[in-house]
């Protein structure tokens, strides 16, 4: 079940962030893998810009300005 109205820890920032970067799934699949809402998905995905959606829910692509900060180990 997802949780609200938590804050994230880090280390569950760069997992999200890693997992927008790095595959096809959606905001919902990685908020149901991350225990988060999609709209936290969402919000992280804006702050980090790393995918462009350009007005479409199923069509997106990685940001050109994307810079990863987060490197999974």
């Amino acid at each position: 079940m997802a949780r609200q109205g938590c804050a994230l820890r880090e280390s569950e920032i760069q997992k999200i962030v890693h997992l927008l970067a790095s595959t096809d799934m959606s905001l919902t699949e990685i908020a149901q893998r991350t225990g988060c809402t999609r709209g936290a998905i969402a919000a992280i995905n804006r702050r980090f810009q790393v995918r462009l959606y350009g007005g479409y829910r199923t069509q997106w692509s990685l940001s050109e300005s994307f810079q990863p900060k987060y490197a999974l180990e």
